[in-house]
C-alpha cells in the first residue's frame, strides 16, 4: 500500500470516528436533557414512556391504608446530627425547592439515619417540598386516601455507596423520610427561616441562596417520630428508581396558608407556577406496609 492510499484511509477512519463520537455526543446530551425535561401536566401517561422504571411495579407514592398495614417492632429510628446547625442553601430546580448542606463535612459531622428497620446507615443528601394550588392536595401520600395540602421529603443515600446518584441503583441505596404537612392558622417558625425565596423565584436565577437563620433539621421532624409507616418504593421523579426504603411519619407537621402561598409565588423553568408538583398515587400491587406505633 502505498503512501497516498494509507493517508486516505486514516481521513475516513478520522471521519468516521469523529461522526461517531458525535453521535455518541448528542446521544449524551438528548439523554441528558431528557432527564430534566419532564413536568407534572401528565405523569401517569408521559413518564413511562421516556423514563421506563417509571412504570415499574414498585412505584412512589402510595395511600398507606391503616386497616391493611402490618404491625412492625422496629427499635426506634435514630437521627444523628440532625440537632446540629449547618450553613444552608436553598435552590429551585425547575421542578421544586431544595435545600442542602455544606458539601464538605466529616463523616462525624453529616446527618444520617440508623436503626427503625433500615439495612444500612444512611447520609443525608438534601430535602425538597411538593405542594398544591391549594390547601386540598400537594402531598405525594396518602393517609387512608387523605390528602394534605403539602409534603416535606428528606433524602438520604446508603453510606456503603459513594454518592446519591450511585446509590440509586440498588434496593438498599436510599432511605426517604416523608413528612405530611397540614394547614394551621399559625405560622411555623421553622418555615419562617427557609423561606427567603426571593432570589430564587425562577430557577434561572441566583442558582442558591443561603438561609440567613439556619435551623437543625430536627425542627422540622414532627413531635411525635416513632409512628412511621414503612414500605419499599421509588423515587417520586424520573427516573423513579425502585430504590427506596419509605419512611412516612403518621404525625405532620404544621403549615400556615400564608407561609404555604410562598411556595406558590415560585415558577418553573418554563416560566410557569410551580403548583401542583406531586405524583399521582401508585399501585402498591403485592408490596408489604408496615407500620411502627409509638408504644414501642
Amino acid at each position: 500500500m502505498d503512501m497516498r492510499m494509507l493517508v486516505i484511509l486514516l481521513q475516513i477512519l478520522v471521519v468516521s470516528f469523529e461522526f461517531a463520537y458525535g453521535a455518541v455526543i448528542d446521544r449524551n446530551r438528548a439523554v441528558l436533557e431528557s432527564r430534566s425535561n419532564w413536568n407534572y401536566d401528565d405523569p401517569s401517561s408521559l413518564w413511562p414512556v421516556d423514563f421506563p422504571m417509571c412504570g415499574g411495579e414498585q412505584q412512589s407514592p402510595v395511600n398507606l391504608d391503616r386497616l391493611t398495614v402490618i404491625e412492625a417492632t422496629y427499635p426506634k429510628l435514630m437521627l444523628a446530627n440532625y440537632d446540629k446547625v449547618f450553613v444552608e442553601t436553598l435552590s429551585n430546580n425547575g421542578h421544586t425547592i431544595v435545600l442542602q448542606l455544606p458539601e464538605i463535612l466529616s463523616s462525624e459531622e453529616v446527618p444520617h439515619l440508623s436503626g427503625g428497620g433500615l439495612p444500612g446507615i444512611y447520609n443525608f443528601d438534601h430535602l425538597h417540598f411538593h405542594w398544591g394550588s391549594d390547601s386540598n392536595r400537594g402531598s405525594e401520600h396518602r393517609i387512608s386516601n387523605q390528602a394534605f395540602p403539602a409534603e416535606l421529603h428528606i433524602v438520604h443515600y446508603n453510606q456503603k455507596y459513594a454518592d446519591l446518584a450511585t446509590a440509586s441503583g440498588f434496593s438498599d441505596g436510599i432511605a426517604v423520610l416523608a413528612i405530611l404537612i397540614e394547614v394551621s392558622t399559625r405560622d411555623n417558625i421553622a418555615f419562617r427561616h427557609i423561606q427567603h425565596f426571593e432570589h430564587i423565584i425562577h430557577p434561572g436565577g441566583s442558582p442558591t441562596s443561603n438561609v440567613p437563620l439556619p435551623i437543625p433539621l430536627e425542627d422540622l421532624i414532627p413531635d411525635d417520630p416513632d409512628a412511621f409507616f414503612r414500605y419499599d418504593g421509588s423515587l417520586t421523579t424520573p427516573e423513579c428508581n425502585e430504590s427506596v426504603t419509605w419512611t412516612v411519619y403518621e404525625t405532620p407537621i404544621a403549615i400556615s396558608e400564608r407561609q404555604l402561598d410562598k411556595f406558590r409565588e415560585l415558577f418553573t423553568s418554563g416560566n410557569i407556577p410551580m403548583v401542583d408538583n406531586y405524583r399521582p398515587i401508585q399501585q402498591i400491587n403485592n408490596r408489604i406496609v408496615t407500620y411502627r406505633s409509638s408504644s414501642f
